[in-house]
């Protein structure tokens, strides 16, 4: 059948429901905010039951707004936040503890000490979470002897919870998150296992990003309908803006920065400090499936710095933010490492930090300097990746007009802000729309809402980032 297409868009902090029409509007969306706890330093969980609950409460209701009924759509498809893991019972699916988010840095211990084996890992990736898991909690050992444990990233368990609990399945944009997946024959790598002490019955089938998984539970539901797509959040971004020919880029400003440059049909070694990635796979009505690949950056803090000041109270409003930033005096440097500092610096251990504080300083000039912070890492991200043309961008940090004309001015490439800053929604509609013997047209690709020039010159950028990079190494320096 025809008609329209929900996606369903669960990132770390908040879940979407947007409801798309065939030729690519918004019909509705609903939003929720999620738990995120911080229970002990270094430590990120959240509640997979509070992913279900709150997703079938913005679900609900964006079928509310459009005026229409579970029947009435064509198809579902799932976008999630990559890397953070959850752990459930196969025969209850009830989950065996809270979720490790992928921010959290629990593991570090065992990721430097893999890294000194010369293994490119980061606390980012799943495998040493599902490790951490498997040893620490006794619930989740106890549902492995039993021979009951599933293990997942988020779009895996909302797909299995969406289905009733009969699908089982990933795509290789968020299997290649989590450390464990073989790009050569596209499942999961069995030295991989191995080494983490998996299973493979623990972790889901990988298929194709567009491959319809089974149908949404009627008794849940309302109807049964075709889950007919699930990816990655940045993966889906990249599809949602047509980031498809080698070369093309894009940054998602979310609770961090990545950018995923688009490298063609093949793995490829990446620079150092970033990854390359499974971008998606896609099935075609003959059968055959194409794999697209990216190299991936990462700034770990970017609107989550954001969130921090707004929960010390220097923030009120974030829309508040851009003349805030225009009013301040410029002089204050902020290192948006609250999570460590990613690519290409990949210091796990680094915190952020302030300098060039004085008693003249007041909120504006923080919040000035948090943005500032967190172009000059998104530009590292664009220097380290080799982005040389045009750079699309999207996210809820994207609505600051002060931060791209930052990313523009400090990159020196063109930004495209996209007209949807939550763009990760269409990506999976757009996804589902294309599976296989799904009835209507592909969502069309949505255009930028602007061009932003570069408005700094080719000198004045030069000493920018010379002063920026200086900042880095003797921060990095400090013992």
């Amino acid at each position: 059948m025809s008609g329209p297409v929900l996606s369903l868009d669960l990132g770390t902090t908040g879940v979407r429901a947007v409801l798309f029409a065939e030729d690519g509007s918004q019909l509705a969306s609903a939003y929720q905010r999620l738990e995120v706890r911080f229970p002990a330093a270094d430590r990120v969980e959240q509640d997979a039951s509070d992913f279900c609950t709150r997703s079938q409460e913005v679900m609900a209701a964006a079928l509310a707004e459009a005026k229409i009924g579970p029947g009435d759509l064509r198809a579902v498809g799932v976008v999630t936040q990559r890397s953070s893991v959850v752990a459930w019972d196969a025969r209850t699916g009830a989950a065996l503890a809270p979720v490790i988010g992928w921010q959290d840095r629990r593991t570090l211990e065992r990721v430097l000490e893999l890294r000194a084996l010369g293994l490119p890992v980061n606390t980012l990736a799943s495998c040493t979470k599902y490790e951490w898991l498997l040893r620490e909690d006794a619930e989740v050992r106890r549902a492995a002897a039993r021979g009951r444990l599933r293990l997942g990233t988020p779009d895996v368990w909302l797909t299995h919870w969406l289905t009733g609990g009969e699908a089982f399945v990933t795509d290789p944009s968020s299997a290649g998150a989590t450390g464990l997946y073989d790009a050569g024959s596209g499942g999961w790598l069995p030295a991989a296992l191995e080494l983490f002490g998996q299973e493979p019955g623990w972790h889901p089938q990988i298929v194709a990003s567009n491959a319809t998984a089974g149908v949404t539970d009627a008794a849940r539901f309302g109807a049964a309908v075709p889950v007919a797509a699930r990816a990655g959040d940045q993966q889906a971004a990249c599809f949602a803006q047509g980031v498809t020919a080698v070369g093309d880029a894009k940054i998602t400003l979310g609770t961090s920065a990545m950018l995923d440059r688009c490298t063609g049909n093949e793995a490829s070694e990446a620079p150092p400090g970033a990854y390359d990635l499974p971008l998606w796979r896609l099935a075609d009505t003959a059968g055959g499936v194409t794999d697209a690949f990216c190299h991936e950056g990462t700034v770990i803090t970017a609107g989550a710095a954001v969130e921090w000041l707004q929960r010390i109270g220097v923030l009120a409003d974030p829309a508040e933010m851009d003349a805030m930033a225009a009013a301040a005096r410029p002089g204050v440097v902020f290192v948006p490492a609250l999570a460590g500092l990613g690519t290409p610096y990949m210091a796990d251990q680094v915190r952020g930090s302030f300098t060039g504080l004085g008693l003249e300083c007041g909120r504006n000039e923080l919040v000035r300097a948090v943005l500032d912070g967190i172009a000059q890492r998104c530009a590292d991200l664009a220097e380290a990746l080799a982005v040389t043309g045009d750079l699309y961008v999207d996210g809820g940090l994207a609505r600051s007009a002060w931060l791209l004309q930052r990313l523009a001015d400090l990159s020196g490439c063109v930004v495209l802000p996209a007209r949807e800053v939550e763009s990760t929604a269409r990506g999976g509609a757009a996804l589902a729309a294309i599976s296989p013997g799904m009835a209507g047209d592909p969502l069309p690709a949505q255009q930028p809402a602007a061009v932003v020039e570069p408005e700094l010159d080719a000198e004045d950028r030069a000493t920018e980032r010379d002063s920026w990079r200086g900042q880095l190494e003797r921060w990095l320096a400090t013992p």
